[in-house]
Parts: C-alpha cells; structure tokens; sequence
C-alpha cells in the first residue's frame, strides 16, 4: 500500500470510531426521550390524576383541560417523532460503524497483507453505503466534536503507552 492509502486506512478507522460513539449517543437519547413521553402520557392520563382533578377548587377547574390537552400533545408528539424507531436505526448504525473501525483496525494492524488494498476499498464502500443510511440523523457538531477529541486522545494515549 501506498503511503497515501495508509493515511486512509487511518482516517476511516478515526472516523468510523467517531461515528459510532456519536450514533451510540443518540441511540441513547432517543431511547430516553422515548421513556420520559412515555412514562409521562402514563401518569398524566392515569385515573389517580384524573380522581385528584375532579376535588380541584374551583379557581384551579382550567387545569383539568390542560393537563388533558398536555397529555394528548405528549402522545402526538411520541407518535410523530417516533423516538423509539429514532433509537432503533441509531443503535443499527452504531453496530454497523463499530464493525468497520474493526475491520478498517484489522488492515491498520497489517498494512502489508497481500489483500490489504482490496480490504480497504470494500471498507471504504461500506462507508458509503452507511454514510447514505445516516443522512436522515441531524449533524450535531458539538456532539461530533466531542468524539472526534476523545477517539484521537484514546489513540494518542494508545501510541504512548
């Protein structure tokens, strides 16, 4: 391999190590979010909550459409951002860029295997492939950044050590 395709065995494993941190983060998110909209329709339209309204002064009666039209909103909102499908694609993705760092760190260890060129074109069209699959996720760059830092510091300590 030519110094050139070294640099991009580097950088694919980088990246790969990044983007799979980052879509483990927002798996995370969203399986969170999907537990708070959740747990939060449940009690609002729990019958305790409902009998506790009904003994509301009359002063407080506004509460009772409120909390009715809160919890009806926070269904809608559950069903139309569909956290939990959010989680589920972006726990698939960090599956599928967590095994190409493997496979982009397997040529890194041999980069003078007789097949290393041909492993790394196959890697770098999987990259692809998964970079097309995340393109309905948001770029949150302080995010990113945030794992771009801690995947090169956990390098340069490997490199020292």
């Amino acid at each position: 391999m030519s110094d050139e395709q070294i640099r991009r065995v580097w950088e694919g494993l980088l990246t790969s190590e990044i983007l799979a941190n980052y879509f483990a983060e927002l798996a995370n998110g969203y399986h969170r979010r999907q537990r708070l909209t959740t747990w939060a329709a449940l009690v609002l339209s729990s019958g305790t909550l409902v009998s506790l309204l009904l003994s509301v002064p009359d002063n407080w009666v506004w509460l009772r459409p409120f909390l009715a039209l809160l919890t009806a909103g926070i269904s809608a909102y559950s069903v139309a951002v569909q956290n939990q499908k959010l989680a589920t694609d972006s726990a698939d993705l960090y599956a599928k860029w967590d095994k190409l760092a493997s496979e982009f760190q397997a040529i890194w260890e041999n980069v003078h295997a007789d097949d290393a060129l041909q492993r790394l074109f196959r890697c770098e069209e999987t990259q692809r492939e998964i970079s097309k699959a995340a393109t309905a996720f948001p770029n949150r760059e302080k995010r990113m950044l945030k794992w771009q830092a801690y995947v090169e510091e956990r390098h340069r300590a490997s490199a020292t050590a």
